[in-house]
């Protein structure tokens, strides 16, 4: 499973740096499982789910995603959320979380 991260450009309202992304293998148990089907402790819980081929010009996607992986996320956009608790760096830890919980389910 490959994890991406996407900055945040929100003018209207604060947010934490930005989003985590994992890509989940297309013949993977999890792929086409909606977010909210999906067991994981993740900042604000997971809050997005798609078929790769649907953000395909992402530039953040990893090029070598097959159009039929799925993608799965949590965002830094709650109440509360800052650059200072989600920082980048903060948002690159937990993404490598995200991955290895999915990893053992």
């Amino acid at each position: 499973m490959k994890t991406f991260i996407k900055e945040l450009n929100l003018d209207y309202v604060d947010t934490g740096w930005g989003n985590g992304y994992v890509v989940i293998p297309k013949d993977h148990k999890l792929a086409g499982v909606d977010y909210d089907d999906i067991d994981v402790d993740i900042h604000g819980g997971l809050t997005f789910a798609t078929i790769a081929k649907d953000i395909r010009n992402w530039k953040e996607l990893p090029d070598d995603c097959d159009d039929n992986d799925w993608v799965v996320g949590f965002d830094c956009a709650h109440f509360n959320d800052n650059l200072i608790t989600c920082s980048k760096s903060y948002v690159e830890s937990e993404v490598e979380s995200l991955r290895e919980q999915l990893l053992k389910l």
